[in-house]
């Protein structure tokens, strides 16, 4: 038995008042009423009566007349060329609009959920405002990945500019003292190195995370240009949704990741006090004060289609 996703050169369709097929090869020229999306066979009330009531053939998905659409061809089906999931072999033929899932002919079969056939649905894809809307959001998402990435840029030359205006204050600094407390002074330069060195790891990761981000985004908008037909479009407008929340939410994990602490270099004033203490040349501490986190990106998520808990498909 064969299944929606592979041809049967005897079977085809007509756009007249379909005949059932079993009875035909009979030499009977009866009217059918359904059609089987796994067998691929037109049928009449009674072929579609014992359909349902043979065991193999029970769980077949049965479609109605008017739910083949007479402009779909089968050169347009076999344009479409993304591969189920679970059948990798079988191409996808099928959407179930209550859970939001694409499936093969085999899936359809065993499934109870009346299905949508894509080449009836996808054909005004390019027209549907949640499409529209994500492609606007991923445009939005790619611009806020490049904006906060700048923007971290520009933390970083901070951050390391600030770095080495304290390092020079701690070398004018120690030119004025002793050599006994040079010492001390080395120790502190270390520590200004490591809060400069975390601050660039912690904000270059920001950096590799919006190059991420930016990567996937540009390759969900190439799935989108021209060229492809709708039912492609469908599916990857389906598939782009899961993938551009994700990496909606890495980005506003990011923003938040790009908020380093603030420093600032302290001298002891008093000298005598600064040569009795371990502490003698000085510290380097946490500024004190609250400090604004950057700006989240102002992508907003558009009220894209959320189905059900239930995973039946």
């Amino acid at each position: 038995m064969e299944v929606d996703g592979k041809r049967r050169d005897n079977v085809k369709l007509t756009t007249n008042e379909p005949i059932c097929q079993p009875c035909s090869e009979g030499a009977d020229n009866v009217t059918a009423v359904k059609f089987c999306s796994v067998c691929k066979e037109w049928l009449c009330v009674n072929c579609t009566n014992c359909h349902r009531r043979f065991k193999a053939t029970r769980t077949h998905t049965l479609l109605d007349k008017d739910a083949i659409s007479d402009t779909t061809t089968e050169h347009e089906q076999e344009n479409i060329t993304y591969h189920c999931a679970i059948h990798p072999t079988e191409l996808i033929k099928y959407y179930c609009p209550k859970h939001g899932m694409l499936h093969c002919g085999d899936c359809a079969a065993s499934k109870s959920c009346k299905m949508d056939k894509l080449s009836r649905i996808a054909s005004s894809i390019r027209n549907n405002v949640e499409f529209v809307e994500l492609q606007s959001n991923i445009v939005q998402l790619v611009k806020d990945a490049n904006a906060l990435e700048s923007k971290v840029n520009t933390m970083i030359e901070s951050a390391v500019e600030q770095g080495t205006s304290y390092l020079d204050q701690v070398a004018r600094h120690e030119q004025l003292l002793i050599e006994k407390i040079k010492s001390h002074s080395e120790s502190l330069k270390d520590d200004i190195n490591i809060a400069t060195s975390e601050a660039k790891y912690q904000l270059g990761s920001v950096i590799d995370t919006c190059a991420d981000i930016r990567s996937v985004g540009e390759q969900l908008g190439h799935t989108f240009d021209g060229g492809v037909n709708d039912p492609e479009v469908f599916i990857a407008f389906v598939k782009a949704k899961p993938v551009f929340q994700s990496k909606y939410d890495e980005l506003i994990e990011a923003g938040s990741q790009a908020n380093v602490k603030q420093y600032r270099f302290k001298k002891c004033v008093d000298l005598e006090t600064m040569l009795q203490t371990v502490k003698s040349f000085g510290t380097y501490e946490v500024e004190v004060k609250n400090a604004q986190s950057p700006d989240q990106p102002e992508i907003q998520l558009s009220n894209v289609q959320q189905h059900p808990e239930d995973t039946g498909c």
